[in-house]
């Protein structure tokens, strides 16, 4: 049987406005009296399932409910859990949660809003987390070279894990604005290149570009439901809400032919973004920035291998 990971929003708030972002913030908290029906979910279904992962909006606006989650499943699937957070919540208490019960945790940082390194470095060695964070470095149209400086910095304070995230879905990417995201692309992935401490979160395992934090996995909205993609709690994807939905939590066990069913989403998730891609002007062009520098590290690779 098939193992699952599993995405679960506990709220549809966020401290932070990115122009960029395209999830609904409605501003919901997970029903408390819910989170029980999620657990008694983890519980029957433990075999099946690989991890948790708490993302979008900023997860730890509600981290009194993931305390409760994990404390409650913890010792059925141990410590299989991720989080993603801007960091600006991050203080003593979560820390030390994050390194006690967290498997990865990554750390999305940008352009836009202000970055505090000196804490989040201090927090990151005062609880041995070195080893499980992964700085997400997002990189939007306008911003390519402060990115390449976030990169520059972190580095060079011996933090040596990575996720490349451009802003995918958006209209305002330009022939300069990608010239200049090449340009940044190739230093970081020579930089890899020649140092081996780096480690940059599943680009080296492609020779096709995948930038997703979430592939392969079962999404528990707000509301209990589940989806195929977390792609549908934004405005652009919610169009094909209902096409991706899978079923109502409080009746839900994962089954042998559960297989059949998610291809068949997967078959409607691609299309529709076949036809977002070509819609959406650069896009295209963006992917295949993407594509060429994800062969570019894979051949570079091969070559110093032999």
């Amino acid at each position: 049987m098939n193992k699952y990971n599993i995405i679960l929003h506990t709220t549809t708030s966020c401290n932070f406005d990115c122009s960029y972002c395209d999830v609904v913030k409605d501003k919901k908290q997970l029903d408390f009296s819910k989170i029980n029906l999620f657990i008694d979910f983890i519980k029957s279904n433990k075999e099946n399932l690989n991890l948790i992962k708490f993302f979008w909006w900023e997860p730890l606006l509600a981290f009194k409910n993931i305390k409760y989650i994990v404390d409650n499943t913890n010792m059925f699937i141990w410590n299989k859990y991720e989080l993603v957070t801007n960091t600006s919540l991050l203080n003593d208490e979560i820390c030390d949660y994050l390194e006690k019960y967290f498997e990865i945790v990554f750390f999305s940082i940008d352009s836009e809003n202000f970055f505090d390194y000196n804490n989040v470095f201090k927090l990151i060695d005062r609880y041995n987390l070195n080893n499980k964070v992964y700085f997400n470095l997002i990189i939007s149209p306008w911003k390519e070279i402060e990115a390449y400086n976030q990169f520059e910095k972190i580095y060079s304070s011996w933090y040596k894990n990575f996720n490349i995230l451009p802003v995918y879905f958006t209209k305002i990417w330009n022939k300069d604005d990608l010239s200049n995201l090449s340009v940044i692309m190739k230093k970081i992935l020579d930089k890899f290149i020649e140092n081996k401490d780096i480690k940059l979160f599943w680009f080296q395992n492609n020779s096709w570009y995948n930038a997703s934090l979430t592939y392969d996995a079962l999404f528990i909205d707000i509301d209990q439901k589940i989806y195929y993609s977390d792609f549908v709690s934004t405005y652009l994807w919610k169009i094909i809400k209902d096409d991706l939905y899978i079923w109502n939590l409080n009746n839900f066990s994962i089954w042998n032919d559960l297989g059949e069913i998610i291809f068949n989403k997967k078959n409607r998730l691609n299309l529709y973004e076949k036809a977002i891609t070509n819609k959406i002007k650069w896009q295209i062009e963006l992917h295949k920035v993407m594509d060429y520098f994800s062969k570019y590290l894979n051949i570079r690779k091969w070559v110093l291998k032999d």
